[in-house]
Formats: structure tokens, sequence, C-alpha cells
């Protein structure tokens, strides 16, 4: 059984390509995905934030509770998860250029360090509540209906500020 196989010429291949792509359907198309990756990435930082919340605060009431064969896996536990949060939380502050945030989960993430512990778990209470308040100051932060952002084209213009809103997660 034989098989022919036709080559299309540039003629061709224009005759059975698509239309083209209009300017203003992309521009649509590129802020729906715009608007979606941030609604995403809101969501995101604010699971975090109340993972961390959450876990800092079941800390504080357990810490003295856990008996002494699980204080060190408990602690382990609790300073990973503090840490991973408090990285991601850094890094998106970082990137929304939020410098006082950032360096709070900085702190955050060296206090909470479980290679060299700062502290122990269970006489530190007080600290376990101060370090849920840079959550909570974000979480505050996010619910602000609108932000003034620097445009990276407009940094050294002096009228450079531009609103936006900022999705919100209720």
């Amino acid at each position: 059984m034989s098989h022919t196989t036709r080559l299309y010429g540039p003629g061709d291949l224009q005759a059975h390509s698509s239309r083209p792509l209009d300017e203003t359907v992309w521009r649509a198309w590129m802020k729906k995905n715009l608007l979606e990756e941030r609604s995403r990435a809101a969501a995101r930082t604010k699971t975090v934030n109340w993972i961390c919340i959450g876990v800092l605060a079941a800390a504080v009431v357990t810490s003295s509770h856990v008996s002494l064969p699980y204080a060190a896996a408990y602690q382990a536990v609790v300073r990973i998860i503090i840490g991973v949060g408090a990285t991601v939380m850094m890094f998106d502050n970082i990137r929304a250029r939020q410098h006082g945030f950032t360096a709070l989960f900085g702190s955050i993430v060296l206090l909470f360090n479980p290679v060299l512990p700062a502290f122990a778990l269970p006489r530190s209470e007080t600290i376990l509540l101060a370090s849920i308040l840079p959550f909570v100051g974000s979480l505050l932060w996010m619910r602000r209906p609108t932000q003034t952002r620097r445009s990276l084209l407009h940094i050294g213009t002096p009228q450079a500020p531009i609103s936006e809103t900022i999705p919100q997660f209720d």
C-alpha cells in the first residue's frame, strides 16, 4: 500500500493559516490572565498567612504541654512550617517592594531557623505571640482596596504613583 505525501508551498500555508490576531483581543486576553494571576497570588498569600497564624497560635497553647520525648520533633515541625511560610511571604513582599514586611519576615526566618534554633519553644510564648503580628499585619495590608505602586517605567519621574485595585477574598 503506497502513501503519497503532499508538500505545501508558501501560498498554500497562508491559505490554511488562522486569521491574524487582533491587537485588542490580545490585550484583553493579557489583562484577563494578569488579573487571574494576581487573584491566585493573593489567595496563596492569604493561605500561607492563615496557616502560619494557626500554627503559631497552636504552638502558644500547646508548647508547654508537649512531653519531653516529643519536644524535639514538635519544635522541628513548628520551626519548619513557620520558616517556610515566612520565606514565602518574604519573597512575595520582595516582589511587591514592601521592604518593611520583607525585613519582618526575614527576621522570622532567622528566628525560626530549624538548623540553628534561636530559642526553645516551650518557654517562649511571648516570642510566639509576637511572631503572629507580621502575618496579621500582612493580612490587614492585603485588605486595603487600593494600593499605590510605582511603575517600572516611571521610577525617575516625580508623578509616578499609579493606583490599581487589588483583588480581595473574604
